[in-house]
């Protein structure tokens, strides 16, 4: 066994101070033992001959390496909340760095947006019944606000039933989409809603 130097054990304990703090955000315990299994690896290390420098080379910045340990928790975090806003918050801290989070991302606005709409139509058919409909005339089909000259609503007071029907379908896909998009950049399988 080669002799440590005192320079090389204040390193390797600056190094591991650094990645104690760089991992304030999780718990304490969970801390203590990514620094615990850390300092196991450099002991390791410095036991198999290796310098402090070299030890602590394949570890990188400890910044660097407390950022998987970071993101892991984040994703459990947000996908054990089951709120969508916080799986939605951590897809956007994701989607510079992650095209599933991106995509997450875009279906759950997509989605959202058409929900708003159809929320916005039942709310403008309650005040103004005859602005809102399934209007068909020589134009085509629409779904939704205003009439196009020379169309008529084909559904009448059914359209509340497609606009909440329409709700839920996009509540339901908006939500899928940040739960797949988080397990999806975290790597697990299965989906529930």
């Amino acid at each position: 066994m080669t002799e440590i130097s005192r320079e090389g054990l204040v390193d390797i304990e600056a190094w591991l101070g650094r990645l104690s703090h760089a991992l304030q955000p999780l718990p304490e315990t969970e801390r203590e033992d990514i620094v615990g299994e850390a300092r196991g690896h450099l002991e390791e290390r410095l036991a198999a001959g290796l310098t402090s420098a070299s030890a602590l080379a394949g570890f990188g910045r400890a910044e660097i390496y407390a950022r998987a340990f970071l993101d892991d928790y984040a994703l459990t975090q947000a996908l054990d909340s089951r709120r969508s806003l916080a799986m939605a918050r951590v897809l956007f801290d994701f989607a510079g760095r992650s095209l599933v989070a991106t995509l997450g991302l875009v279906g759950f606005v997509v989605f959202s947006a058409t929900m708003l709409a159809a929320l916005g139509c039942i709310l403008v058919k309650l005040i103004k019944p005859d602005l809102v409909g399934l209007w068909a005339g020589p134009g085509g089909v629409a779904l939704g606000i205003a009439r196009h000259a020379g169309a008529h609503d084909v559904l009448g007071n059914w359209v509340y039933l497609v606009l909440v029907v329409l709700v839920l379908i996009d509540a339901a896909l908006a939500r899928l989409s940040l739960i797949t998009a988080v397990k999806g950049v975290k790597g697990r399988d299965g989906v529930t809603i």
